[in-house]
């Protein structure tokens, strides 16, 4: 990927890396903007030729933003003009890339990329401010959002894990660094299990990154209290995985219907687990299949522009009330067969069929 530091409408810098196809496409086309969780910048998703978004982009013509989040390396951190005592740190962030920083990349790389529309691919904190950014939009900022795409996060929290977090925000008074064993430990199951190639720690210390405060205060102690309020308001399509072995997340078949069931407005959401995987998936052996995945969604956002507006408003099924004549008070009536009408909610939240 390319490295990039530009410097925004406001004064800021937003850097990170891309990657974009030489040859356009005549469809409809996705510009994936990549988001990295907390102590990790815009490598996490390039890391090596096995360890890449480009290994699936690159075959598919999807041109590809790794963003370095405003707080880490040479991305200024969010203006201290959009921060109050009433705004946590993933608000203050996710409304800013909003208003702020995808506005511009898309006026920068438009015609460039060749995109079409825009999805987040976003992981751990990242996919909170990912979350809370989606959750934020409303058509007029300037940028034509199409999906969003969250792992490493859930409904519910290791207790174990959080209890360390908090003890080192406690501990410390600026940046959190963390140790890069035990955080392997935690991030990719070493040396616990073998979903990741131990080639990686190679490049864990180079990806290890000093952490703001702000942010893990706020996905350990705040985020899990007013998520709903953006995960409402969230009106694309949301696909979502959790590692089965997350470390920091708990898993279970309620928490991904817990976590499917706080997009009530987005057309279509997917929530699913990831079998033998740590929390940074994109860091273990099932790369190159999660981020064949999230292409493919990515591609799916993008036709689903054009589609949707050409369909009909969905309609639900009437219930056919029998005459008063007919219903025996003193007789109990079974449904026939095929005559009970259900909604199914496991790909669209408007699809109903007959059983």
């Amino acid at each position: 990927m390319e490295v990039f530091n530009l410097t925004l409408p406001d004064g800021g810098t937003i850097s990170g890396r891309f990657h974009f196809p030489t040859s356009k496409s005549s469809g409809h086309l996705p510009l994936i903007v990549c988001i990295p969780g907390g102590s990790y910048d815009a490598e996490y998703f390039d890391v090596d030729e096995d360890h890449t978004i480009l290994s699936t982009s690159v075959p598919a013509n999807i041109p590809v933003i790794s963003l370095t989040r405003p707080g880490y390396g040479s991305s200024s951190p969010v203006p201290t003009d959009d921060m109050d005592e009433e705004t946590t740190y993933g608000q203050a962030q996710g409304k800013y890339l909003n208003s702020t920083v995808l506005p511009f990349l898309w006026e920068q790389f438009k015609e460039r990329s060749g995109a079409t529309g825009m999805v987040l691919l976003s992981h751990s904190i990242g996919a909170m401010i990912a979350t809370i950014t989606a959750g934020s939009y409303t058509g007029t900022e300037g940028y034509p959002l199409s999906g969003l795409i969250t792992s490493g996060i859930s409904t519910e929290l290791a207790p174990g894990p959080r209890v360390v977090m908090l003890h080192l925000l406690k501990e410390t008074t600026g940046v959190v660094q963390f140790d890069e064993t035990p955080k392997d430990a935690i991030m990719l199951q070493i040396p616990m299990n073998n979903f990741t190639d131990l080639k990686m720690c190679r490049h864990t210390k180079r990806l290890n990154w000093p952490v703001p405060p702000g942010e893990l205060h706020d996905i350990n102690m705040t985020w899990l209290h007013y998520w709903r309020e953006y995960s409402d308001r969230v009106t694309v399509p949301v696909m979502h995985v959790l590692a089965e072995h997350d470390g920091l997340w708990t898993y279970s078949p309620q928490v991904l219907e817990d976590y499917k069931d706080a997009f009530p407005n987005s057309p279509h959401v997917i929530s699913e687990v990831v079998p033998m995987a740590p929390h940074c998936i994109e860091l273990s052996l099932q790369s190159k299949p999660w981020y064949m995945k999230c292409c493919s969604f990515a591609l799916q956002c993008a036709t689903w522009d054009v589609l949707r507006p050409a369909l009909p408003p969905p309609t639900l099924p009437v219930p056919v009330q029998k005459e008063e004549e007919e219903i025996d008070s003193e007789t109990e009536i079974a449904p026939p067969q095929g005559g009970i009408t259900t909604l199914v909610y496991a790909t669209t939240r408007y699809e109903a069929k007959e059983t």
